[in-house]
């Protein structure tokens, strides 16, 4: 199956076979069996998109390596909380990041989410909720008590300011002690993103959300936010020599030393 007629369908797929195919090129960097799986079975292998995937295959396997570290933070403190994935598409950090005893909930649109019923069976303890992100009634269906921690993979950028602030107040009102990780870019890292995307014949959707210091754009939304870290380092083993290509470990090293990318860490605070 590849179906490009939507400008998002290359937005959804292409972090999952980037995933897959870094699993195939840099097994001892990162393995991702279910990603392979879900891969192989949407896309043809050999097709427009999996030659994409080879350039972006480490980028995208970083942004889940660092949610997924995040949420076995969180999960020390909160081994019965429960994890929500904002805008999960067809993301599988459940099976790395699952300590046993979580609570896991994949929320997106109703016909990604039916997409993931089909490629990406759940497993126990975890549930599909077909929403829009942006509709905050899904709360409603989210238990808080135990902790309840977010991530957000690429999803944010294509949300106005206003949207996501709101979406990160909402949250720290319903959800005290708990808090979120997702990542973005600069300004600069958002127009580069995008022209990128452009140039490899993938249009995708608009771009708008970006951050040049996290700590400084979200202090002032609200008092409900505790402890905001900005992510921007990369994790050991992605500067171990022989691992990556010397010119890719160079790039990933280039975007977080010039801020482009990083990730931001929210903790809400505790009634």
């Amino acid at each position: 199956m590849e179906n490009h007629n939507h400008p998002a369908a290359d937005t959804l797929l292409l972090p999952l076979v980037a995933r897959a195919r870094c699993g195939e090129r840099y097994p001892e960097l990162f393995r991702d069996p279910l990603a392979l799986q879900a891969a192989r079975a949407l896309v043809p292998p050999g097709s427009r998109l999996w030659k994409m995937a080879d350039a972006a295959a480490p980028l995208y396997a970083l942004r889940q390596e660092v949610l997924v570290r995040a949420v076995r933070r969180y999960l020390k403190k909160h081994p019965r909380g429960v994890i929500v994935n904002l805008g999960c598409g067809l993301d599988t950090s459940f099976s790395r990041a699952d300590n046993g005893s979580c609570r896991w909930i994949n929320l997106d649109l109703p016909e990604v989410i039916e997409l993931r019923e089909t490629y990406l069976p759940r497993k126990e303890r975890e549930e599909n909720l077909a929403r829009d992100v942006l509709d905050l009634s899904w709360m409603e269906k989210i238990p808080g008590s135990g902790g309840c921690y977010f991530i957000a993979g690429g999803l944010f950028y294509y949300f106005r300011e206003e949207q996501v602030k709101t979406l990160l107040q909402a949250l720290a009102r319903r959800f005290p002690g708990g808090g979120i990780c997702f990542d973005c870019e600069s300004p600069l890292g958002v127009a580069l993103s995008q022209k990128t995307a452009r140039a490899a014949g993938n249009p995708g959707a608009l771009m708008h959300f970006s951050v040049r210091d996290p700590e400084r754009t979200f202090r002032t939304w609200s008092p409900a936010f505790g402890k905001i870290t900005c992510l921007n380092r990369l994790p050991k083993a992605y500067l171990e020599p022989g691992v990556l290509p010397l010119a890719l470990r160079l790039r990933l090293r280039a975007l977080f030393a010039s801020g482009m990318l990083k990730f931001a860490e929210i903790r809400f605070q505790n009634r």
